[in-house]
């Protein structure tokens, strides 16, 4: 029998916060990822960078994301990416 780790709306936070500074950040040590600050727009991820994100959250949080689910929208700030995970927990 498995047990699914339970995760508060603050680790989830965090998980993505770190997985977005080595994955994304790991050169530019000058930017401070807020949780509300656009990371298309900023030029922290691109339409690609989605694609590995929402790799890293299914499994790492071992969740399915449909195809409608891979907007720009639920991947524009940690908060939408937090938001969609917690949805589907």
């Amino acid at each position: 029998m498995s047990t699914v780790k339970k995760y508060t709306a603050i680790e989830i936070e965090q998980i993505i916060k770190d997985y977005i500074i080595n994955e994304f950040l790991y050169d530019k040590p000058n930017i401070v990822l807020s949780n509300d600050l656009p990371l298309i727009e900023s030029g922290m991820n691109d339409s690609l960078g989605i694609f590995i994100l929402a790799d890293f959250i299914t499994k790492k949080f071992g969740i399915t994301l449909n195809t409608e689910e891979l907007l720009l929208e639920n991947f524009g700030t940690v908060n939408a990416i937090k938001s969609l995970i917690m949805s589907k927990l």
